[in-house]
């Protein structure tokens, strides 16, 4: 089964050039990410997750050779984590997540045997690596809307009755 969604993942991969996928990737995470680190997004844990989007595409555009080499990688995590956080927490988003985690993985697959420091990298194949990513960031979000269930952090006063007898409720902060 694993070999199978592998083999599609790599056929999705290849059919858009590296470089393409590169800029679409740091212009998709990067408006979404603002938006999401500005609060604009009703989901809980949306400004934990545009954060990690928004350091993902900082890496990405400071370069491979920025931290040690692992620039390009760790910002694939990072993102990768905010994927696996997305689709816990809103797993309606399937389809954009799937395309952004299928651009991310292919920047993955082509740094990761570029990386000068092979101890780590011969340790693990890119698709262990992707896949320990985004289960991280699954976890995470499930804790995130367990937590947001349990405990809601919603702001604003009791509902009061409008004129017309309904109840009237705050919005969110």
């Amino acid at each position: 089964m694993t070999d199978v969604v592998m083999n599609y993942l790599v056929k999705a991969q290849d059919l858009v050039p590296a470089e393409y996928g590169y800029y679409a990737l740091v212009t998709a995470i990067t408006g979404v990410g603002l938006a999401k680190a500005a609060g604009t997004m009703a989901h809980p844990g949306s400004k934990m997750v545009g954060k990690l989007e928004l350091v993902g595409a900082i890496l990405l555009l400071m370069g491979p050779a920025s931290l040690g080499g692992f620039g390009h990688i760790f910002a694939i995590w990072s993102i990768l984590v905010a994927m696996g956080m997305m689709l816990a927490i809103k797993p309606r988003a399937i389809l954009t997540e799937a395309m952004l985690i299928t651009l991310s993985s292919k920047i993955l697959r082509s740094e990761w045997g570029n990386v000068t420091h092979d101890g780590m990298t011969q340790g693990m194949s890119w698709e262990t690596a992707m896949g320990a990513s985004i289960m991280t960031g699954y976890v995470i979000g499930t804790l995130t809307m367990l937590s947001d269930r349990f405990a809601p952090n919603k702001a604003g006063a009791k509902a009061t009755p409008n004129k017309a007898g309904n109840v009237k409720r705050t919005k969110r902060a």
